[in-house]
């Protein structure tokens, strides 16, 4: 999109926030680096911070344009960790991005990643031996009960037990 129009964009969503709650978020996300380069994608979320964004991203296509990112940029960075992605991008540790001076990391794939290969191998063992032996009966237990809290069951039991129509016999 035309550089005035992602500041218009990111311009409204500030006076909204401003308006709304002055505590949500404007990231300025600009996807401009892959194709324009490194430079165009920093202009654009300066020009982000001079109407009211908070943080930027900007993507950067290897190590020294990730490096240079924090340094060149108006507003503090958030990396975006894409594990497998196609474009080559840097995978950095926590510590190696605060050193360069990103602020946050976003990583997208990890948890469903990490979920998609051991349903694989669970599924995979499932089908060669009938059985799964990769989590015990009292760590699924343990698991299930955390699963359970999370989601607050015992409350969805207590709505359930006002509010389901008793058996005839009652």
């Amino acid at each position: 999109m035309p550089l005035p129009e992602f500041v218009d964009k990111i311009r409204w969503a500030c006076r909204e926030r401003d308006r709304i709650d002055g505590d949500f978020v404007v990231i300025a996300r600009s996807d401009t680096c892959r194709e324009f380069g490194l430079e165009e994608a920093i202009s654009r979320v300066n020009a982000a911070a001079e109407v009211g964004a908070d943080l930027g991203l900007v993507f950067p296509r290897n190590n020294s344009e990730a490096e240079a990112a924090p340094q060149r940029a108006k507003l503090r960075l958030v990396w975006v960790q894409s594990r497998g992605n196609r474009d080559g991008r840097p995978i950095y540790s926590l510590a190696e991005l605060q050193a360069m001076g990103y602020c946050a990391c976003i990583d997208a794939q990890l948890l469903l990643g990490v979920a998609v290969h051991f349903i694989k191998e669970e599924l995979a063992e499932m089908l060669q031996t009938g059985r799964y032996t990769g989590i015990g009966d009292n760590q699924f237990t343990a698991l299930r009960k955390d699963i359970e809290d999370i989601i607050g069951l015992d409350k969805h039991y207590e709505v359930e037990a006002e509010t389901v129509e008793k058996g005839e016999a009652e």
